[in-house]
């Protein structure tokens, strides 16, 4: 339990160890992070937490990611106004479309269909 001075209405502080590597089975790194939950630690198990956080990381990959790899967005220099914004926005829809073609490989469909109407199929234009 924690400390409720220093963190109110934090209940539990976890750790969680990811090791990563290559399909062979080595280890190639270790990442260790800590968390605060607000639940009592008969909500808060082991599986739950796990859960949850991949969760989390489901939609880093998933989205942002794959909007920093393939669209490059944190090299854009597009920094007034609304332009970020709407940039952000034309990513996401074409990850969508791109998603609801039934194209797993974000990069591969983009070279794929630079250029070409067949992704407007998805949508019946």
């Amino acid at each position: 339990p924690c400390d409720d001075t220093l963190f109110p209405g934090a209940r539990q502080v976890f750790r969680l160890r990811r090791d990563t590597g290559g399909l062979d089975g080595v280890r190639t790194s270790k990442d260790i992070i800590h968390g605060i939950v607000s639940v009592d630690a008969d909500l808060a198990g082991p599986d739950h937490l796990n859960h949850y956080a991949r969760g989390h990381w489901v939609v880093e990959n998933r989205l942002h990611w794959t909007r920093d790899v393939t669209f490059h967005e944190d090299a854009s220099q597009l920094r007034t106004g609304t332009a970020p914004r709407a940039m952000a926005t034309y990513r996401n829809l074409s990850l969508n479309t791109f998603r609801l073609a039934g194209r797993a490989n974000i990069a591969h469909a983009r070279r794929d269909l630079h250029d070409r109407s067949d992704v407007f199929a998805v949508y019946g234009i």
